[in-house]
């Protein structure tokens, strides 16, 4: 058991990276941008990648902003609603008024991920 203990003592500072002959370990160094959810790389990835200034390159169309009011109210259609109207379809939230089963609501969609949610 003593043996053991000695042998840890020993081991864990090396393996640690504490090395015993003044021993230094290597540096890594890491660089990852996110601007706005799009991932911009420091090389061109492919063929398709494009180049912004003071960014770097990435895929265009990849990654929408928004989804068009259209698309949102038929969302909105698709969950069961009828008489879809749009109240508001600027920002990340677009908002319209819709019915189901005779009575009136709000309903509410996610612009960038499409989540529809009732108020």
């Amino acid at each position: 058991m003593k043996k053991l203990l000695m042998t840890l003592a020993v081991a864990a500072p090396i393996a640690l990276g504490f090395g015993l002959g003044g021993a230094s370990s290597a540096e890594a160094k890491t660089s990852v941008n996110i601007y706005m959810g799009v991932p911009y790389y420091g090389y061109q990835v492919g063929p398709d990648y494009r180049y912004r200034r003071g960014y770097g390159w990435y895929r265009p169309g990849r990654y929408p902003y928004r989804m068009s009011c259209s698309r949102a109210r038929d969302l909105v259609r698709d969950r069961g609603y009828r008489n879809v109207k749009a109240r508001d379809c600027s920002g990340q939230t677009y908002s319209f008024r819709a019915t189901r089963n005779g009575r009136g609501f709000i309903v509410y969609v996610n612009s960038r991920t499409g989540a529809v949610w009732r108020g």
